[in-house]
C-alpha cells in the first residue's frame, strides 16, 4: 500500500468484460507512479486530481495497474470501506482544485463549437477561476467603468441593440 497524491487523471477510453462496460483511467501520483485504473463508472470518483489516496499498484506485460486500497474487512460491511478524500472542512487547495476542474469543464463547454485554441480555453477557464474565488474583486464594477469613452459604450450598446455583437468578455 502507497500514499501519494493525484497528479492527473485522464480517460483512456473503454472495454466490456463479462457483459459490463468498463472506462480506462490513466493516473499519475506526485511520486512518479502512474498506471492505469478500470472503472465500472465514467465518472469515477477515487482518484481526482489533487487528492491524497491510498493505493496499490502493480505490473504485468501489459504495463501498471493502479487501484484504491479499501480499508474495509473484519467481517462486517461499512459501505464498502473505502475511505475516499474528504472535500468538507477547510482545506482550500483541495476547494481551488475543484474550482479549478469545474471552470475549465466550463470553459470547454462554451468554447468547443467556436474553433477555440487550448490556450484560450485556459485563458477563459482562468478567468472563471477569479472570479469565482473573487481574485480580483473591484469595488466599482458597473457598466459604466468598462468603457474607457463616451463613444465606446455608445458604440458596443448600439451593435448590442442591432444584435451585431456576440463579443462578451468570456
Amino acid at each position: 500500500m502507497k500514499t501519494a497524491k493525484v497528479v492527473s487523471v485522464s480517460p483512456k477510453g473503454d472495454f466490456s468484460f463479462n457483459g459490463k462496460t468498463f472506462y480506462k483511467f490513466f493516473v499519475t501520483m506526485d511520486n512518479g507512479d502512474s498506471g492505469e485504473y478500470n472503472s465500472v463508472k465514467a465518472d469515477q470518483d477515487k482518484f481526482v486530481a489533487g487528492a491524497e489516496v491510498e493505493y496499490e499498484i502493480t505490473s504485468n506485460q501489459y504495463g501498471n495497474k493502479i487501484k484504491p486500497v479499501y480499508n474495509g474487512g473484519g467481517g462486517s460491511y461499512s459501505g464498502g470501506g473505502y475511505s475516499k478524500p474528504s472535500y468538507s472542512g477547510n482545506n482550500d487547495d483541495k476547494q481551488k482544485m475543484i474550482v479549478k476542474q469545474s471552470c475549465l469543464k466550463a470553459a470547454v463547454d462554451l468554447l468547443k463549437d467556436k474553433g477555440a485554441k487550448s490556450t484560450d480555453v485556459l485563458k477563459v477557464a482562468d478567468s472563471f477561476v477569479a472570479w469565482v474565488l473573487e481574485a480580483d474583486k473591484k469595488e466599482d464594477t458597473t457598466y459604466e467603468n468598462h468603457f474607457s469613452s463616451r463613444e465606446e459604450k455608445i458604440e458596443v450598446a448600439t451593435a448590442i441593440v442591432n444584435g451585431q455583437s456576440d463579443d462578451l468578455p468570456f
